[in-house]
Order: C-alpha cells, then structure tokens, then sequence
C-alpha cells in the first residue's frame, strides 16, 4: 500500500528593520528515494531572489540557493510539495542477524567497503561519542541479540524515559544534557540515538522530514506533527537502512515524508543563510500535512504552476 500527502511548509522570517541582502540555502524539496515519489514541489520565495540555483549536497538531498540584493523587512518561503510513500519497513518480527554483525571500526577503510555507510559511524560536531551514549545504549544491546529487536528496543527505551518538551532545548542543546535532563523534542532525541548507536560503533544517519499526524480519537496524537520532524535511520548488512522515530517510539514507514538526511540536524536544516543588516529576526514556521487521494494529486495543476513534476 502506498500513501499520498500534501505538504506544506511555510517559514517567515521577521526583521527590526530593514536587511540589505540576504543569501539562504534551503532543504524544502522532499527527497526521490526507492520508497518515496516526488508527484509534484513549488517553492515560492518573497521578496522574488534576484538569484535562485538548485543542486545537491554532499549527501544527495536536493538544495536550493537565493539571493536577495534588495532592501526587505521580511523574508518568507512557503514550500508545497505532492509525495506518495510506500511501505518500506520491516515488520517489527523481522528476522535479522546479531547487532554485533553491523559493528565496524570507525575511520578504518578497506577495499569493498561502502563509504557511504561509514560516514555515518563516526562522530560529528552535534553528535559525539560518549561514555554515557554507549552504557544508556547496551540495555537494549545485550550480546547476541537480533539488530531489528535491538535497536528497536533502544527505540522504545527512548521514548519511554525522555519527555517531549518544546521549551527545554534549544538547537544547541548538547547531547549529554539532553541525557542528564530526560527531555527534549525531536531533533534532541535523533541526535541522542545517534550518539547511541555511534558510540557503540554502529552506522546511523540523522533523516529530516515530516510526519502525519494521526486525528482519529480512538488513536494517540503523533508527537512531532504540525512541525517539521527528525528521526534516525541505522543500517543492518542484511537489511540495509531502516528508519526508527525515538521520539514516538516506533519503526517509521509510510506517515513519515523524507526531506533529506545528513549526519546530524545542521547537515539538512530546511532554512538556513546570512543576511546583511543591523537587525534583530523573529522566525515563524508553520507545517501542513495533509493525506489526499491519487485524484487530488493532480486536479488544478499545470506545469506552470509548479517547480519541478
């Protein structure tokens, strides 16, 4: 089964005064993968860049570069974007080898060895390895035990003793008081199970995106939706990459739209850049997801309205 959303992502950025210029890089395209399929994507930017380029990162994520040279009080993107998702996880009794079997040495490269999985082994500026990452981890990393149940137990384990919090972290909350504190939001809680898993010599990538948020009454809220959200993705050789959401304690499958993924937040931030100008920045960012039918995929849109089909 395969799931169509819309999404929208709106950010805003407030000025005291009026900046000068301005040069932004922005992660707002969903990314093509085996799993997920690019329908449709706008992006709209006001004040209209002066210019505007598309590539890709060092990680394959689609990013897009503006520049703004003229005066503005105000700069707003609004990013519209038409995916369908596929199943791609594993059942939770999936059979799978020991964790130990996905153990490498980090930095020690030999022929045959897939560079781009062990990138994402080693530490990086928001992710360290850490004494206290590796001991939280081996609970769940008992000798032997089968990579899927292991690090979805982790998974779990996080969600159980960490609480979700918006006003205890800030984006340079480091991983240690995310750990001596118990609480945090999304992005703390990728980056403490990727100083887990790291720490203990395994492969996993820090994944940004967005998830749909469940309504029905019967069902609990999906902590982390309405706002972009960040989860975690760990390679087993025998499985390849599976996604796991420690902030909602579960494998992550087709509610969960990919925008990009990278070694840790700063690697896929959706908005970031400078701007020239005495001013101080008041950001709003608003998020939409929305599950539509394979008709509404494709009523009311012409190649000039959107970016890229």
């Amino acid at each position: 089964m395969a799931a169509r959303y819309r999404v929208i992502h709106e950010t805003r950025y407030s000025y005291s005064t009026s900046v000068t210029s301005a040069r932004q890089l922005a992660h707002l395209s969903p990314r093509v993968t085996s799993w997920q399929h690019v329908l449709s994507h706008r992006l709209e930017i006001e004040p209209q860049p002066s210019e505007i380029e598309t590539d890709r990162d060092f990680f394959g994520n689609e990013i897009v570069r503006l520049s703004i040279d003229r005066a503005h009080d105000t700069l707003a993107a609004r990013a519209e974007s038409i995916v369908e998702v596929e199943e791609h996880a594993p059942a939770n009794d999936t059979s799978s080898p020991p964790w130990e079997a996905a153990l490498g040495a980090p930095g020690v490269w030999g022929p045959g060895v897939e560079l781009d999985v062990e990138q994402y082994r080693v530490a990086s500026p928001a992710v360290p390895l850490l004494a206290a990452s590796r001991e939280y981890a081996r609970t769940s990393l008992r000798a032997g035990r089968p990579w899927l149940e292991a690090i979805l137990d982790l998974t779990r384990r996080i969600k159980a003793d960490f609480s979700y919090d918006t006003k205890a972290t800030t984006v340079a909350t480091r991983v240690a008081e995310v750990l001596e504190h118990r609480s945090g939001v999304c992005q703390d809680f990728a980056h403490l199970m990727l100083s887990c898993l790291r720490s203990n010599g395994l492969p996993a990538r820090y994944v940004s995106g967005y998830v749909l948020n469940v309504a029905q009454p019967e069902r609990q809220r999906t902590t982390g939706a309405d706002a972009s959200h960040a989860w975690v993705a760990a390679y087993c050789p025998a499985l390849g990459w599976v996604a796991f959401d420690p902030t909602n304690g579960k494998i992550a499958d087709t509610e969960f739209v990919t925008l990009g993924w990278g070694r840790e937040f700063s690697d896929v931030t959706p908005l970031r850049g400078v701007v020239l100008g005495a001013a101080s920045q008041t950001l709003s960012v608003a998020v939409s997801v929305e599950s539509i039918g394979a008709s509404e995929a494709t009523t009311g849109v012409t190649a000039a309205q959107i970016d890229r089909r």
